[in-house]
Parts: structure tokens; C-alpha cells; sequence
């Protein structure tokens, strides 16, 4: 079971995203100046149609780079934490992050995440449900797996490397060098079985390992 959010209500999607447009100029301004990025495999990134992007979490970072550097719009699933953060809530909420309330079946992200995908959008998801402190992956978790059978959609495994350095660069007012690894889209089979805990633990560690594959075995962790 993952980690169990805290907060002070049930936050609510806004689909209608004000200000995605806006902070993507800002992100891909940010991405070009101050990180020498390099993205290899965007050939994988399907031109159009639905896809669940699944990435690495080592970083704060990792998310707004990725959706920076794939050349579609994105939308993010959000740990509700951010979203009961002043600090960061006028960025999470009017881009149209798709708030997340973890430890439990949370059927509003979901469905949300489902008509995403649906109107042939795609959705950015952190499988692992936290950042890892290792730097190795830890087990992901079954939500991921769900929502790609539910929806009939293809996976895009991401991987990203550099971002955990991001900050001391800044400091020193260098471009960090972070990589972006994009990964064959791949679907996920349920087959005749149905969708019990059992059936979505083996089909998340089938996803994982996708992304293990394209990620250095020293950040494999519990995949390697």
C-alpha cells in the first residue's frame, strides 16, 4: 500500500487548465536556458492519440521537465499534497493537474484521467506514488496499471537522469545536463483474468521493467 495523503478536503480537477498555455512557455524557457537537456527516442512519442507517460521519480524536477521536452501537451496526475501547498498551488491547479488523493482507490482521478485519455490526450503518472530516496526505483503501484486497462491505452516509459544534481548546477549558475530516455510505447494485457490486486501487481512490475530497461542499472533499484 502507498503512502496515505493528508488534506484538509477532496480537491477537484480543473479540467478547464486557465493557464496551461502560459506556464508551458514559461516551462520550455526554463528547459532551454538552464538545463542542456538531451532527448533521446522522441521518435516514440505517438504524433497523436492517447498514451499514459510514465516516468522515474528522483527529483522534484522530473515532472516539468518531461513536460517540457516531449513536443505535446501534457496533463499530470499530482499528489494531493501540492495542491493543500500555497506555495505551489497557483502553479498545480490552474495547469490542470489531475489532484491525486493516495492510499486509497481514488476513483475521482481515475475517471478523470480516463476522459483524458479518451479524448485522445496524454497523461503524465509517477508509478511509484512518491519520490524514491535511493535514486533506484521502488515498487510501483497498481493505480497505473488499472487506469491503462480501464482505458485501453498505450504506455510511453520515460526515464530521466540528472535532475537529482539540478539544484547544486543552479547554484553555480551552470546548465544542468539531464537526459530524457523515451521508450516503445507498449500496452498492457489483462487477458481473461480479472483486474484482482494479484492481476494489477504482475501487470505494474511488467510495466516497471519497461522502464528499468531504459534506465542505467544503478537506477533500477528494485527492478534491476
Amino acid at each position: 500500500m502507498g503512502k496515505k495523503s493528508v488534506f484538509t478536503r477532496r480537491w477537484k480537477w480543473n479540467k478547464r487548465a486557465p493557464l496551461r498555455g502560459f506556464y508551458n512557455l514559461w516551462l520550455r524557457l526554463f528547459y532551454r536556458l538552464l538545463i542542456r537537456h538531451k532527448v533521446v527516442g522522441l521518435e516514440h512519442v505517438p504524433k497523436s492519440g492517447p498514451a499514459i507517460v510514465m516516468i522515474n521519480h528522483v527529483a522534484w524536477a522530473d515532472p516539468f521537465v518531461v513536460l517540457a521536452a516531449l513536443g505535446r501537451p501534457i496533463v499530470p496526475m499530482a499528489k494531493v499534497e501540492v495542491f493543500e501547498d500555497w506555495r505551489i498551488r497557483w502553479l498545480t491547479a490552474p495547469y490542470g493537474a489531475i489532484p491525486v488523493h493516495r492510499g486509497d482507490v481514488d476513483t475521482q482521478a481515475i475517471r478523470s484521467a480516463t476522459e483524458v485519455l479518451h479524448e485522445g490526450g496524454l497523461v503524465l503518472i509517477s508509478p511509484e506514488g512518491t519520490r524514491s530516496e535511493t535514486g533506484g526505483l521502488i515498487q510501483g503501484q497498481e493505480g497505473m496499471a488499472y487506469l491503462a486497462v480501464r482505458a485501453g491505452a498505450p504506455i510511453l516509459p520515460v526515464a530521466i537522469t540528472g535532475t537529482p544534481l539540478l539544484n547544486a548546477h543552479l547554484k553555480r549558475l551552470r546548465r544542468a545536463p539531464i537526459t530524457v530516455t523515451v521508450g516503445r510505447p507498449f500496452r498492457l494485457e489483462a487477458g481473461a483474468d480479472r483486474l484482482s490486486r494479484e492481476a494489477l501487481r504482475r501487470l505494474t512490475d511488467e510495466a516497471m521493467r519497461h522502464l528499468a530497461a531504459i534506465l542505467p542499472e544503478e537506477m533500477r533499484g528494485v527492478y534491476r
